[in-house]
């Protein structure tokens, strides 16, 4: 639920109105990240300077700096669910993450938005270090007036992020570097078209590459007992673009779309409450190259209140869509487990997709 809707409940009929209406026009229209850290979307995904450990390799390799657990950290065991709430009716009738499979039961709920990932992500950090491997399983489809719209892929992604603190601590600068070998099925597909084919012919419809990116990040730290952070992100510079593969697909003859540059702002401050209890509070700008946007698909915000980094609860506002969860977090595993919402509608039509994440992390 969007929090508009309790501050301005005059317009209510309004949105309605334009809720009827986006169910109409509804589409594949979501911005998708490579990855989304389920800490980070309890909080928001407000985390351009606040993120840490291995998800610093895809929100901001400049927070390699800000490692501070240990000396290391093994995560041998990655398992992440992030999953809407129909797609959790979908699969649990049908007991398969593959898109093949899941056709007919999309094409049964006409209308209904699905979206589901499985990830795992193996890695190892050091301060100012990390290398991680990310596989990842997403669907996000919905079938109208014959034809499935979907935007599904496999991502296999090795990456290895550095970062250096400069001006005595106060200036935070990091690289990442990634392959990615990525499956990609998107578009427009005809329901008599897809019905009539075999596993093997519709995974020709699937396309295929290989592509290497790079993400620099920036922080600036204030001298200051709260610690107020700039942070800027710019992710997949200039543009990571795809060479045709058949690692995952044997039937694909083709390179998927390529991944265009994103820019992303943060600001965060953190008070200490007391000697056991801390806080982060944190606020993101997102895309700021997507122009098109409207205004409130941009914005993030985000907190934390922590008890020795163990105990940690968060809540935000995602797109100005309400947020929430927690996480524990001991030694040899972590657990945290939350829910967001998530812009889902189609051109300048407003529409939420409420989802739930877990994620259990074997770590050392």
């Amino acid at each position: 639920m969007r929090v508009s809707n309790f501050i301005l409940p005059k317009v209510k009929p309004y949105l309605l109105v334009m809720a009827v209406w986006a169910g109409m026009a509804l589409g594949i229209d979501e911005v998708f990240d490579l990855y989304n850290s389920p800490e980070c979307l309890a909080r928001g995904n407000a985390c351009t300077t606040v993120v840490t450990g291995y998800a610093s390799n895809y929100y901001n390799p400049a927070a390699l700096t800000q490692f501070k657990k240990k000396k290391w950290e093994l995560n041998l065991i990655v398992l992440e669910t992030n999953i809407g709430y129909t797609a959790l009716s979908n699969m649990g009738q049908n007991l398969t993450t593959g898109l093949y499979q899941l056709i007919p039961k999309l094409q049964q709920n006409e209308g209904n938005y699905h979206f589901s990932s499985f990830l795992t992500m193996p890695s190892i950090t050091f301060r100012n270090f990390s290398f991680s491997i990310l596989y990842n399983n997403q669907v996000a489809a919905v079938s109208e007036n014959g034809q499935l719209d979907v935007n599904a892929r496999t991502d296999l992604v090795p990456t290895i992020g550095f970062a250096q603190q400069f001006a005595g601590n106060l200036l935070k600068l990091g690289v990442t570097a990634k392959a990615i070998i990525r499956n990609e099925t998107k578009g427009l597909l005809d329901h008599l078209e897809i019905n009539a084919e075999d596993e093997a012919t519709f995974a020709a419809r699937g396309k295929e590459g290989l592509g290497i990116g790079f993400d620099l990040g920036m922080l600036l730290t204030l001298p200051h007992k709260y610690l107020p952070t700039l942070g800027v992100s710019v992710q997949d510079l200039i543009a990571t673009t795809f060479s045709p593969t058949n690692y995952l697909n044997s039937q694909s003859t083709a390179a998927p779309s390529d991944i265009d540059q994103s820019i992303h702002l943060g600001f965060s401050l953190s008070p200490i409450l007391s000697r056991e209890w801390k806080t982060v509070f944190s606020f993101d700008y997102r895309h700021l190259e997507k122009s098109d946007l409207d205004m409130f698909k941009h914005l993030h915000f985000g907190v934390e209140l922590n008890n020795q980094k163990t105990l940690l609860f968060w809540a935000g506002l995602n797109q100005l869509y309400l947020t929430a969860g927690m996480g524990l977090r001991v030694k040899g595993g972590n657990l945290e487990v939350g829910t967001y919402g998530k812009e889902i509608g189609y051109g300048n039509a407003s529409l939420e997709d409420r989802r739930f994440f877990l994620r259990y992390t074997i770590s050392f």
